[in-house]
């Protein structure tokens, strides 16, 4: 135990950075502790090295001899410091052995040399050490100290690379802000004429800012980060964007860098043989930096993570960052564990090691961190994600708890590192509580609280449960981009909560608001619900061509229960049962005798960020299945700035949008769908001048019942949007084309068509909700036009929310499963691939 306690005390005293001052007798004092003196206790490390005269002795003769008085005075401070802190002794001072120190003394002092180090000569009497063994402990001393400062600073390094990141996420943040709000406050230029703001005929400085600007957009910041890859799982992950890869990329050579270099080797060393100096180099420097990355690791974990909302980064982005860091932390942290180990086991006290606190409790924060990163992976993730969320926050837990036990021997010295994820968390919890009371707790004059209600109903023909709530809260705004976390609190899991995107959203009761007229569940207080209006759907099949009244009169339940809800907002949300939380709440509808049952709920939110689509002139949504929550909102939010209901302005007349053109491109699996969601939120769309609309179904078995149809008529899923497919011509007709849309043509013909137009066609906008496949086939397309030169081109991907991305991603690897080894000669796997296999 001589030896470990050594190591420890040297780890602690490292905390003072050597200087040219304190090196002196920093250097005697280790040569003097490594030599064999005929003492009582020789573990007392400080009893001896501060009072017992041998020691004390030599070392104010080697003093005397090697140092300066400068370096003897500073010297005497730091290590009567630590006689006092960590010995409880007070340190023999020089002025007290000054007298007896005559150079006839010290010419009488045996001599010590190195070689009395290695074979443990005892000594009797105070020595002088020998100038060789003098500069052997001096740079012993000195090169484990500055060894010590370069593990913090390289561990500083981390804050560095991350912060710097962030603060260009900021500036980027803001300088987008002002552009659009400068395009939103510039009049529309409706003649053609060549604007300020045109991307065209740019010189000088401000021209060579847009070309790299659109360089790094073509070849960095849009594309994925090889082949179309992104949002589809690929080998059983998630392939980040090419800037998020570049900046994934980036941290892991920084920190293998940070890890080999820096390290000064020498013999002979007082304390370690050359390949111990490596180990514990090595263990110390692998060991500061994981501490150094848990603050960001918390960080970027949270949903309410502030850089969310100074950068504008999607939570998705971040999540990727989190996950590397976390691997990268648990590596370091192996090697760490390991590193120690085999210093340890030099030296025989492996198994000794077991035995203390320290120890034990490091190694069970290295197996915990290693337990999260195999649990984390897709497969599980996807397979059940709520064993997952359980075992991920109980093993960090346990992480943090075994840190804190683990460098506790330090006297908080590293508890700067493990506070801040403490803070973080409890501040994401906080923030979530805030949140939760903000939107379903009103407390009335009267002091009764009004909660939230929500009404879900389960149409079996479109697969789709629609889940009405109205928040208790009469505080909250929604708005397009937001989603929202639902919870179950009566439920044996009530902590459980899912995110998804805000579909639509009115005020009961509103006659003038834009959706009521179709909303299922409209009513006035005291009045007796509406008589609906049929919608007759044309679709490309005959076999589909007859009409349908898909517009069921609300139940008396759904009444009921929001009819004490007038002028409140009512929030509507599509959700595809799939597993778990989903399945279950469409089974309880299932059992209800009118199909409709009133689920405590509760929501928490909102969250999201809400994209600037209104600085654009041109607006395309490519949109699958309940992905047409993502565009929705923005559309309906249109229709309201341009009709003049809830008009806004910039102060001079002016509507707070510049975008005159949008497309709406909606694929899913049933029409039923389609028919469901365009008779109620969709219905104030169809007819409006400014939005052309295709839909196309994409069930295998609803195109084989339609298999007799001529291939011209069939031709029509991938026809080009300025034909007659696109419904805008009348509010009671719906066109249903049958097959996926060409999303790469129809991106490429749009992009095209505002190109062509020059700077009368402005810019342009394309937004993406939906599977993987569509996303990643519509990125590639953005990339294609971009690469082309057309620079007026946005790209913006909502994430496909909550159980449906994890059972998309799951269904997505089991077809990439199917293709490797079921059909392996069929090719590459690609979206289009995806979406027919996806009908089987």
């Amino acid at each position: 135990m001589k030896v470990l306690t050594i190591l420890l005390t040297l780890s602690a005293l490292s905390s003072a950075s050597v200087d040219k001052y304190t090196g002196c007798l920093g250097g005697i004092q280790t040569a003097i502790s490594s030599l064999n003196f005929n003492v009582t206790d020789p573990s007392d490390y400080y009893g001896n090295g501060c009072t017992n005269e041998l020691l004390v002795n030599s070392m104010w003769a080697a003093a005397k001899v090697y140092c300066t008085a400068e370096q003897i005075v500073a010297g005497s401070e730091l290590f009567g410091g630590y006689c006092t802190e960590y010995g409880g002794v007070e340190l023999v001072s020089y002025s007290e052995v000054l007298p007896i120190l005559t150079n006839s003394y010290i010419r009488s002092l045996p001599v010590a040399e190195y070689s009395d180090v290695e074979n443990f000569t005892l000594f009797n009497t105070p020595v002088l050490i020998s100038r060789s063994l003098y500069k052997t402990s001096r740079d012993t001393y000195v090169i484990f100290d500055v060894e010590y400062v370069l593990h913090e600073r390289y561990g500083w390094a981390v804050y560095g690379f991350w912060g710097g990141l962030l603060l260009i996420g900021i500036i980027n943040r803001i300088a987008t802000h002002f552009f659009h709000s400068r395009r939103l406050r510039a009049r529309t230029d409706v003649e053609g004429s060549q604007s300020s703001d045109s991307p065209r005929n740019r010189s000088g400085l401000i021209g060579a800012a847009r070309a790299v600007h659109h360089w790094l957009r073509s070849h960095i910041i849009i594309p994925a980060a090889f082949g179309s890859h992104h949002t589809r799982p690929l080998l059983w992950s998630t392939i980040p964007t090419r800037m998020e890869t570049i900046i994934v990329v980036a941290f892991w050579v920084m920190t293998f860098i940070l890890c080999c270099v820096s390290y000064y080797i020498f013999s002979p060393n007082l304390y370690y043989t050359e390949p111990q100096q490596a180990w514990r180099y090595i263990s110390d420097r692998t060991g500061i930096i994981c501490y150094a990355t848990l603050p960001w690791l918390w960080m970027f974990a949270g949903r309410n993570n502030i850089f969310l909302w100074l950068t504008g980064w999607s939570f998705a982005t971040f999540n990727i960052f989190h996950r590397h860091i976390a691997r990268c932390a648990t590596v370091l942290a192996i090697v760490h564990s390991v590193g120690w180990s085999v210093l340890e086991a030099s030296f025989g006290y492996f198994a000794e090691s077991w035995t203390e606190q320290y120890w034990y409790m490091g190694g069970m924060a290295t197996i915990a961190m290693s337990l999260i990163v195999l649990f984390s992976f897709m497969w599980f993730r996807v397979r059940s994600y709520e064993l997952f969320l359980l075992i991920h926050i109980a093993l960090s837990v346990v992480t943090l708890v075994g840190l804190f036990y683990h460098t506790r021997i330090f006297e908080g010295e590293y508890d700067g590192y493990l506070w801040p994820p403490v803070a973080i968390w409890c501040f994401d919890r906080a923030v979530r509580l805030v949140r939760w009371a903000y939107c379903n707790v009103h407390v009335k004059r009267s002091s009764s609280i009004v909660g939230t209600k929500a009404s879900a109903s389960y149409d079996k023909d479109a697969n789709l449960i629609r889940l009405e709530v109205v928040p208790g809260s009469r505080l909250l705004k929604p708005g397009p981009g937001q989603h929202y976390y639902l919870y179950q609190p009566l439920r044996l899991k009530g902590w459980e909560n899912h995110p998804f995107t805000l579909g639509a959203y009115e005020k009961i009761g509103d006659c003038d608001t834009l959706g009521t007229a179709g909303s299922p569940n409209e009513y006035k207080a005291n009045e007796q619900p509406p008589r609906t209006k049929e919608i007759q759907v044309r679709t490309t099949s005959p076999s589909s061509s007859t009409s349908s009244d898909v517009t069921p009169a609300p139940s008396q339940l759904e009444v009921s229960t929001f009819q004490d809800a007038v002028g409140q907002q009512k929030l509507t949300f599509f959700i595809r049962p799939f597993s778990s939380w989903t399945r279950r709440l469409r089974e309880e509808c299932l059992k209800s005798p009118n199909g409709t049952i009133t689920p405590s709920m509760f929501i928490e939110g909102p969250y999201g960020e809400r994209s600037p689509l209104n600085a654009f002139e041109n607006v395309v949504f490519i949109v699958g299945g309940t992905g047409i929550a993502g565009a929705l909102p923005y559309i309906l939010e249109h229709i309201q700035m341009t009709t003049g209901h809830a008009k806004k302005s910039t102060g001079e007349g002016r509507l707070a949008t510049r975008t005159r053109n949008i497309t709406l491109v909606w694929s899913a699996k049933q029409s039923a769908m389609i028919r469901n969601i365009a008779a109620h939120e969709l219905k104030p769309i169809l007819g409006h001048g400014e939005i052309h609309v295709h839909l196309h179904a994409t069930s295998s078995a609803e195109m084989r019942s339609s298999s007799d149809v001529k291939r011209k008529e069939m031709a029509i899923a991938d026809m080009d949007l300025k034909t007659t497919a696109a419904t805008n011509s009348t509010n009671d007709e719906l066109a249903i084309s049958y097959g996926r849309p060409d999303i790469r043509q129809t991106i490429l013909d749009l992009v095209n068509d505002v190109h062509d137009a020059g700077a009368a066609g402005g810019r342009i906008a394309i937004l993406t909700c939906g599977p993987g496949g569509m996303a990643d086939e519509a990125r590639a397309a953005v990339h294609t036009a971009l690469k082309q030169g057309k620079r007026a081109v946005e790209y913006i991907e909502e994430t496909f929310g909550g159980h449906d991305a994890q059972n998309k991603a799951w269904r997505a690897l089991k077809i990439q499963l199917h293709l490797w080894l079921v059909d392996p000669g069929s090719g590459e796997f690609t979206p289009e691939r995806l979406f027919r296999i996806e009908g089987r």
